[in-house]
């Protein structure tokens, strides 16, 4: 097990939230992940891009695109050196609930999107939902620095953690894939997580529903280090 590290999970609809929560993590991580959502891929929809204000510059910064057309909003968005997390479920058409079967002619689009952000200087991940089968991810690997598992349903904050995604974890692990993690991760599942491989664990109610946003990530790490 390496080092394990919590990102934040910003999930707002205001400008103000959006602010506030960067300003209170950001002296105690190195790494924040925008949820971004449009009310189509999910049920649920986030501040638009455009309105978001500046994130410090010692951010990395991960968009987890829960979009329908997640290459649209990498263009909007702009921000070179972040992260870009592409929801494969956006490329076979199968929504947020994610696929249950193989999509070949997505591989194509995929690569291609893959391709354009790149050159747009911008960084790639992959993410798969609960219902989509980790081995879709096999023909991007060599392509993309990570691949995030959702351990819920993506679309709201505060769901039960699905152990059973561990497997998922394990398989990529085992493949040498950076692994992140999205999803109810707290204190007791974090050692689960990060025992079956992950080592970006995603985290919003656990640390911004706690009153010592600082303690509640140094316990996250704790937990995760066993």
């Amino acid at each position: 097990m390496g080092n394990v590290e919590v990102v934040p999970a910003i999930l707002v609809k205001s400008v103000e939230d959006f602010s506030s929560k960067i300003a209170l993590v950001s002296p105690y991580v190195s790494r924040v992940q925008l949820d971004i959502m449009d009310g189509k891929f999910v049920p649920n929809e986030t501040l638009a891009v455009e309105l978001c204000p500046e994130i410090p510059k010692h951010l990395l910064v991960e968009y987890h695109l829960m979009v329908e057309h997640p290459l649209e909003y990498v263009k909007r968005i702009g921000k070179k050196g972040a992260i870009y997390e592409l929801h494969l479920e956006s490329f076979t058409k199968a929504g947020g609930r994610g696929g249950k079967s193989r999509n070949p002619k997505a591989e194509p689009e995929v690569l291609e999107a893959i391709s354009q952000i790149k050159k747009m200087g911008g960084r790639v991940g992959i993410a798969i939902s609960p219902d989509t089968p980790v081995e879709e991810v096999e023909p991007y690997l060599k392509q993309v620095e990570l691949v995030l598992v959702m351990t819920v349903y993506p679309g709201f904050s505060g769901q039960k953690y699905l152990p059973e995604m561990e497997q998922k974890m394990r398989w990529l692990s085992k493949r040498g894939v950076v692994v992140e993690v999205d999803g109810g991760v707290d204190i007791g599942n974090a050692r689960r997580a990060a025992a079956a491989g992950a080592t970006l664990l995603g985290a919003a109610s656990s640390i911004f529903a706690k009153p010592d946003l600082k303690k509640a990530i140094a316990d996250l790490e704790k937990d995760a280090q066993g």
